[in-house]
């Protein structure tokens, strides 16, 4: 199979979405017949790879300004984006968006010839390279689906873990915020309550009740020590943060809204330990190799939990409720009222959990990653 030159890779959803290719960015630029690696992304998750030495260009597609703009604006749109897409003259494109209309814009208004994409719903017609995947990704961590679908097309992926690059100026940044606050002797435990805003108005079903993690917080102490804590999230859960926040019995700081993602990530490094909801923050620490904890419902930790696996990142769930994992074939369970698998999941249950899995012992271990 020829070696590509000129790679255009399409992912239009969240944060862990993105994180999940950075195997594929890597192992592109081993080739040494590469020449360009271009994203095509939706509209949030520049800031993921803005500093990631393996891609190139980065181009977005707003589907927030789309539906705000008339029909006229955004034929202009496309069609800019499209003359900018097609002066880089692709030889390959990947396309993880499970649609059908990337490729199809690759082949007839791009002009690129190989192009590998997932087959679900009978959408890959217009991909020369496709993977059936009509169950949705199931039995195996979506990280390894995603290397499939690389290999595919002939890049082979070998060194398989997450990667996200901190700025030196998002380091300042961090750092200027921490001394602001003093918190420079302090150790510091990440708490990402939020997550799952890619689910929209139902972006709840993934939350572990804000009274359970204040628990929780005060019960693992003993195990873990740490001496303050740091509420991250973006700007619509700052509510939320903040009535977490008032719940806790140890020091803490309310940031969701304040920082930037590279200063989140530049925080995270200096942190000992996150704990949150399944979401894009708990994926960026698994990259950053930040001991983790994660609490689960209607997704399956084994395919969407903390990549690699690892004894310090441990993915907390209900073990014994058949209707979980209700997250399938890309869609959840949204009639669900009593929402089980996290409502009564109690923190003492958690905890027991995790002595289960030996994470305790796993964090006091310096040997892992």
């Amino acid at each position: 199979m020829k070696s590509p030159r000129r790679v255009l890779i399409v992912q239009p959803y969240g944060i862990g979405d993105l994180l999940f290719l950075t195997p594929v960015f890597r192992a592109l630029r081993l080739i040494p017949s590469v020449e360009v690696v271009d994203l095509l992304l939706g509209s949030r998750t520049e800031a993921v790879v803005a500093s990631n030495p393996h891609v190139d260009k980065i181009f977005n597609v707003d589907k927030d300004l789309i539906h705000r703009q008339g029909r006229l604006k955004n034929i202009q749109d496309l069609l800019g984006l499209g003359g900018k897409l097609r002066e880089r003259k692709y030889d390959l494109l990947i396309d993880y968006s499970l649609r059908g209309e990337y490729a199809f814009f690759a082949q007839f208004f791009l002009g690129i010839g190989k192009r590998a994409g997932f087959d679900y719903k009978r959408r890959g017609f217009f991909h020369t390279h496709r993977i059936s995947i009509a169950d949705g990704f199931r039995g195996r961590h979506a990280v390894e689906s995603v290397c499939q679908l690389a290999e595919a097309a002939g890049i082979r992926v070998e060194e398989r873990f997450l990667e996200f690059y901190v700025t030196e100026k998002d380091r300042q940044a961090a750092s200027d915020w921490i001394s602001k606050f003093g918190l420079e002797q302090k150790k510091i435990l990440i708490l990402s309550p939020g997550g799952g805003e890619s689910w929209g108005k139902d972006a709840f079903f993934k939350r572990w009740p804000a009274r359970f993690f204040a628990e929780f917080l005060d019960k693992i102490r003993p195990y873990c020590s740490f001496d303050g804590v740091l509420i991250l999230g973006s700007s619509k859960e700052r509510a939320l943060a903040q009535e977490i926040s008032n719940l806790l019995r140890v020091e803490n700081r309310n940031c969701a809204g304040e920082l930037s993602l590279g200063e989140a990530a530049a925080l995270m490094e200096r942190a000992a330990l996150l704990v949150g909801n399944d979401g894009g923050l708990v994926h960026l620490a698994r990259a950053l190799r930040l001991p983790l904890i994660a609490f689960y419902g209607p997704v399956d930790p084994q395919v969407y939990g903390p990549y690699p696996p690892c004894g310090n990142a441990a993915a907390v769930y209900k073990e014994e409720l058949s209707c979980r994992p209700c997250y399938v074939k890309f869609r959840y369970n949204s009639s669900c009222v009593g929402r089980e698998c996290l409502q009564d999941l109690r923190p003492d249950e958690a905890i027991e959990f995790l002595k289960q899995k030996n994470f305790f012992e796993a964090l006091a271990s310096p040997r892992l990653h």
